[in-house]
């Protein structure tokens, strides 16, 4: 009788694993959510800068730590935003979404955010150009947002 329940207790716990592997190999791959705070941040700062015809700088905007931020024209091709990462990029970017912010903290993607505003970015290299957290400066005017003191600012 030991010997029948112990060989039914293996089994179960056989299959409990089995299930177990299963769902795992079954989940759905893991994305990366944008941050909706720091893009309403990133929106409302280009809001304020124009307002107070000020500059924004994309450090004070996002304190966490980062080295490097690549902002991505709107509509790139999630193909093209990979090869410029160097990884799959499996960022869940909505339809209406406008640049995208990608931040890299030892080159790997810490977070991202994408402008919600009205306004247009010009003079950045197309479709990606690449900031420190020192040469993030944007100069916004009338709505238009360009790089300040950057080779594309033109």
């Amino acid at each position: 009788m030991a010997k029948a329940l112990f060989a039914v207790g293996g089994l179960l716990a056989l299959l409990l694993a089995g299930l177990a592997l299963v769902a795992w190999l079954g989940r759905p791959d893991e994305s990366l959510a944008v941050d909706n705070i720091l893009s309403e941040d990133i929106t409302k700062a280009v809001t304020t800068a124009d307002q107070q015809d000020s500059n924004l700088e994309l450090a004070d905007v996002n304190r966490s730590p980062w080295d490097k931020v690549v902002v991505v024209a709107p509509r790139t091709p999630r193909e093209e935003i990979s090869r410029r990462l160097g990884t799959e990029w499996k960022g869940d970017v909505g339809y209406d979404a406008g640049e995208l912010f990608i931040f890299l903290n030892g080159g790997e993607v810490d977070r991202f955010a994408h402008y919600l505003g009205k306004g247009r970015f010009e003079g950045l290299a197309q479709p990606f150009d690449e900031f420190t957290p020192q040469t993030a400066a944007f100069v916004v005017n009338d709505g238009v947002v360009k790089p300040r003191d950057h080779p594309h600012a033109g």
